[in-house]
This record gives structure tokens, C-alpha cells and sequence, in this order.
């Protein structure tokens, strides 16, 4: 077959590219992949042409978006409800683009940088949507400047865009382009799990009865709570990563086996366990990233959407929200509250993110106003997040600026967005950087979508995206939703070329 299309070289698949097929056209970048041709189809070409992508129209929409947003803030914009109109607004903008692009292929959401122009969306503008948000301790103005500064980094998204996209990194691509087998599959499940189960054993005196029982309890006591500065027990806490990885492992080894083989139920099982300690450690954004990972890893898998994947895929999406919305009610009491008779009053009548917008408004007002720009104290505080204070004892606890203090809050955690860290560093002209950043790498993990069939290319592409969406809410997010990557590259670093020479033999 090499023989057959080599005369024609890549003249020919320019010159008839319009009249074949998609699916023969990725085939035939597979095959271009496989022997040695003296040409090679672009992977941006034929990302453009599966997933579409409409960066002028991006940045249009959301220059209107922003616009009209801010033509619609009320005189007194600070009553729960009042800044509905201008969100609303605001979202219509942003989603322009992308929605247009997924008429062509509904699979096109997923992309990468759809799903990072959708982030603001979830993270900023989600409480203002549903009307259920009251401002305080912030001006009108700073109001105005936070819709600006959403505006701005989406752009610096849509911008990065209109270049092509790099080529993958070589430890990236080779992590992705591992084959994967069921029976490969579940053996790594298998692994993964005991790595992961292994940061709450440990601390429990490997006594399931004793790990149970803390299932039911608060954030704050099970036995495997770490506190604000880690020790040595930092190293531990890298185990969990590697858990993450199980239910968009199991999605795999059911997409490549059947969803009643015995592997399965037991993966199912498996990836369900290590859900509950997570979920017990109240930390939301864990759950989301990897089921959200997992449900990306599905739809991208099916070769053609029907109206069931869709109506699964709302039903998915609306159990993964609700189930954080209950994490979020009963992260300090426990789970056991939910067994009890007595009726709980829940604290949220909505379904709450995080006041990112308004702490993104309190940032804006104070800063430069009464606190200089911290410049590259965010990103070295980000940066040398990985290393154990056990070994660095004076690493920087802050990026030079303490939102709580500044607000007169104690005993709490805020955050602002990674909108407002940018901002931090270095105002408009690092919030448009930002989104910048964040698009470029949004790019690079698109080229996943363009990969060899029965590859771990799904499982990379899933979790980079889903860590980008994370990454929204703060810098530190993307560094630590990441980890999970660096724990697939490990295993595969160490596993997967033993279990290729087995194959061999």
C-alpha cells in the first residue's frame, strides 16, 4: 500500500483532500506514521479538519460578550441576581465560537481549547448565572474590571490559537503512544490501585476496618489528613496520584472489551473505592478531574454520537455536579450525616463553585491601589510547589500576597482564579499572558486527538484537558492535577516495556 500512494507524495493528498473521507484521511496519517515515507500529513491539518476551530470568531464573540456585559451592569450591581444579565451576556460571547465549531462535530467541544474558553464560565461565572450571588467589600468599578479581565485572558486563549500548534513533547508523545490491550489495561488498573490505596493504608495501619470507619468522618480527622506544611509525609501523598487514573482506565478496558467482563466490574469497583477517600478528603475539583476525564475519554471513543451518547452524557454530567454539591455540604460533618435520621439544612440552594468572582473584583480593587504586583513571586510559589519543605524548610508559603488578610478573613483558603493570580503578577498585560500560556498548551494537548487507534492517546488527552480546566481555578491546580500524567508516565517508563518483551516472547 506505501508502494501505492509514495508516486503521489503529499501532492496528491493535498490536491484530493477534499473528496475523501475523514476517516480515510486519518488513515492514512496513521499509515504515513508507520513506514517510511518521504512526506508526512500534518497533525494540525487534520486536527482542523475533525475538530474545527474558530479563533477569529473566538476573539470577536468575546470581545462583544464583554461589552455587552458591561452595558448591563445595574447602577447598584451588588444584590443577589443583579449581575445576571451581564453574566449571561458574558457566557453567550464566550460560548460562540466553540458552539458553531461543535455543529460541524459534537466531539469539537472536547477540545482542548473549547474546554479552557468554557472554564471562566464554570469557575467565575456559574453563582452570577443562577442569581444566587451577593457582592460585598468590593467598588463598581473593580466589578467592571473583573468582566474585562475574563474578556482579556479568553483572548490571550483565542490568540494563542490562530498560530499552529507545537509539536508534542517527546515524553508526552511517547507516553501516548503506548498500545493498550484489555489485559494490559486491567493489569495497570491493578497497580494504580494499589499505589493509590497505599496513601490512606498506610496511615490507617493497613486496617480496612479502621479506613472504613473514617470514610464517614470529617476532612479533618481521618487519619491520613496532612496539614497546611507538609513533612516527610509529602512523599506519601504522591501515591494518591496515581490513582487517578482508574476510572478513565476502566472506561478503556470496558471500551475494549465489554462492559460485563469480569475485569470490568472489578475496575468499576475498584475506581469507586478510591472515589470514596478522595471524595472524603472534600477536595471537589479531585472528583471532577477524573471522572470529567473519564467522561471525555468516552465520547471521544465513540465513532459516531447518537442521541443516547448525548442523553448519557448529560445524565454523567449532572451526577458528577450533584455528587460534588453533596461533598461540598457535608466535607465538614461527614458522610455518616447521610445515614442518620435526622434531616440536615443544606447550606447551598444552588450549585456553588466558588466566590472566585468576587475575590477576582477584591484583587482588582486592592491591587495596585494599596499592594504593589508581586511579579514572579506567583510563579516561583507555583513552581517549587513540588518539593518537600522537608528539604527546602524557608519555601515560600505565599506569592506575596495574602488574599484572607487583605480582606480581614481568618482561618479560611480563597481563591480568585488563575484570572486573578495573573492579574497579581503583573495586571493586564499579564492576564492577556496568561490566557496566552494557558492556549499554547491547550494546543499541544489537542495534537493528542490525532493518534494511533487502541493507543493510550485517550486516557493523556482526557486528563491533560480536564487538568487545564482545573487549572483555571488556580496555578497550583494545574501543577497538581498534572501529576496524574507524571504517574501514567512513570508506570509506562517502567511497565509497559517489561509487559512489551512478554508479548514478544
Amino acid at each position: 500500500m506505501a508502494q501505492a500512494l509514495r508516486p503521489d507524495g503529499w501532492a496528491y493528498l493535498t490536491g484530493k483532500i477534499s473528496t475523501i473521507s475523514l476517516e480515510r484521511y486519518c488513515r492514512l496519517y496513521e499509515i504515513s506514521m508507520q513506514v517510511d515515507y518521504p512526506f508526512t500529513i500534518p497533525v494540525s491539518s487534520l486536527l482542523a479538519k475533525k475538530y474545527p476551530l474558530y479563533p477569529t470568531l473566538g476573539i470577536a464573540g468575546t470581545a462583544i460578550g464583554t461589552a455587552v456585559a458591561l452595558l448591563l451592569i445595574p447602577e447598584n450591581p451588588y444584590p443577589a441576581g443583579n449581575l445576571m444579565p451581564s453574566a449571561t451576556a458574558m457566557t453567550i460571547g464566550l460560548l460562540l465560537a466553540p458552539t458553531l465549531a461543535s455543529l460541524r462535530n459534537p466531539q469539537t467541544a472536547l477540545r482542548a481549547e473549547h474546554l479552557l474558553v468554557l472554564a471562566p464560565v464554570y469557575w467565575l461565572l456559574l453563582d452570577l448565572l443562577q442569581g444566587a450571588y451577593a457582592l460585598v467589600q468590593v467598588d463598581k468599578e473593580a466589578i467592571e474590571s473583573a468582566f474585562i479581565a475574563i474578556g482579556l485572558f479568553v483572548i490571550g486563549i483565542w490568540i494563542a490559537a490562530l498560530s499552529r500548534p507545537r509539536k508534542l513533547p517527546k515524553l508526552l508523545s511517547k507516553a501516548a503512544t503506548h498500545p493498550l490491550n484489555p489485559k494490559t489495561i486491567f493489569r495497570l488498573i491493578l497497580i494504580f490501585f494499589a499505589l493509590g490505596i497505599f496513601r490512606f493504608a498506610y496511615p490507617s495501619g493497613f486496617n480496612p476496618l479502621v479506613m472504613i470507619y473514617y470514610l464517614g468522618q470529617n476532612r479533618w480527622n481521618a487519619p491520613w489528613t496532612r496539614g497546611q506544611l507538609g513533612g516527610w509525609d509529602a512523599f506519601l501523598d504522591h501515591m494518591a496520584y496515581f490513582g487517578y487514573l482508574l476510572p478513565t482506565l476502566t472506561i478503556l478496558l470496558a471500551l475494549r472489551s465489554r462492559w460485563l467482563d469480569h475485569r470490568v466490574i472489578v475496575s468499576i469497583g475498584l475506581s469507586l473505592i478510591m472515589a470514596a477517600f478522595y471524595a472524603q478528603g472534600g477536595n471537589r475539583r479531585i472528583i471532577g478531574v477524573i471522572f470529567g476525564a473519564s467522561i471525555i475519554c468516552w465520547i471521544l471513543e465513540q465513532h459516531h454520537l447518537k442521541i443516547r451518547h448525548l442523553i448519557v452524557l448529560a445524565f454523567s454530567i449532572f451526577l458528577l455536579l450533584f455528587s460534588m454539591q453533596y461533598m461540598l455540604e457535608y466535607r465538614n460533618t461527614g458522610f455518616k450525616k447521610l445515614f442518620k435520621n435526622q434531616p440536615k439544612e443544606l447550606q447551598y440552594e444552588h450549585l456553588h463553585v466558588d466566590d472566585n468572582f468576587l475575590r477576582l473584583s477584591q484583587i482588582i480593587d486592592i491591587v495596585p491601589a494599596s499592594h504593589s504586583y508581586v511579579y514572579h513571586q506567583q510563579i516561583i510559589f507555583v513552581l517549587v510547589r513540588p518539593i518537600p519543605r522537608v528539604l527546602w524548610s524557608s519555601k515560600p508559603v505565599d506569592p506575596g500576597f495574602d488574599l484572607t488578610k487583605a480582606v480581614g478573613l481568618k482561618g479560611v483558603s480563597l481563591s480568585s482564579s488563575v484570572i486573578g493570580e495573573w492579574y497579581l503578577s503583573a495586571g493586564w498585560l499579564g492576564v492577556l499572558f496568561g490566557g496566552w500560556i494557558y492556549g499554547r498548551l491547550a494546543s499541544i494537548a489537542s495534537l493528542l486527538l490525532i493518534r494511533y487507534s487502541e493507543s493510550a492517546a485517550p486516557l493523556v488527552y482526557s486528563l491533560s484537558a480536564m487538568a487545564l480546566f482545573a487549572g483555571m481555578r488556580s496555578m497550583l491546580d494545574l501543577v497538581l492535577m498534572s501529576y496524574a500524567l507524571l504517574a501514567w508516565m512513570f508506570i509506562t517508563w517502567i511497565i509497559l516495556p517489561i509487559n512489551k518483551k512478554e508479548n514478544n516472547h
